[in-house]
């Protein structure tokens, strides 16, 4: 049971609606993260630009962001974010198995590139300690140009803000 009540299609705050006809338009309804933030315009409006950079703008391939947002929500034990993930995942090519090895042993698993090995780690001390070391940073800017090391980042920094949103509120996975 969420803390605060959704905010349902039709009720949503004034400056919400266009972000709501997004979402739906893309994923057929408006998750529920966004309908706790659509009691605030402004705050769904940003979540909106969000989104649509992680989604739609980077020069990551999706499996890599696929498994830096997931390590993330495994890590932050974020129910909600790993059912909406696992499938944006599997999409990516990324198999079940793998996914059930993004944490600590995607670090010894050889199941993974150098590469993916890097971003599970980075993803793991980030959220654990806000900064990564200078030895995940170094494997990271070893495997990918600097512009996806900023996506990478960027991509972990937002797995953690939305998960402290849907955490702090109790957020459901939508049935």
């Amino acid at each position: 049971m969420p803390r605060i009540p959704y905010a349902e299609k039709g009720s949503e705050a004034e400056g919400a609606t266009a972000v709501y006809a997004q979402l739906e338009a893309e994923f057929g309804f408006v998750p529920n993260l966004l309908k706790v933030l659509g009691h605030s315009g402004p705050a769904t409006h940003a979540m909106g630009v969000v989104l649509d950079n992680l989604f739609h703008h980077l020069s990551l391939a999706p499996r890599i962001r696929e498994m830096a947002y997931l390590t993330v929500a495994k890590k932050n034990d974020c129910a909600y974010c790993v059912g909406h993930h696992s499938f944006f995942a599997k999409q990516a090519g990324i198999t079940d198995e793998e996914i059930a090895l993004l944490g600590e042993s995607g670090l010894t698993t050889t199941g993974f590139s150098e590469g993916e090995k890097a971003v599970i780690r980075f993803a793991l001390e980030t959220t654990k300690n806000v900064a990564a070391s200078n030895e995940a940073h170094t494997e990271l800017q070893k495997a990918f140009p600097i512009n996806q090391v900023v996506e990478i980042a960027f991509v972990v920094a937002t797995a953690n803000f939305i998960q402290r949103i849907g955490k702090n509120f109790g957020i459901e996975l939508e049935q």
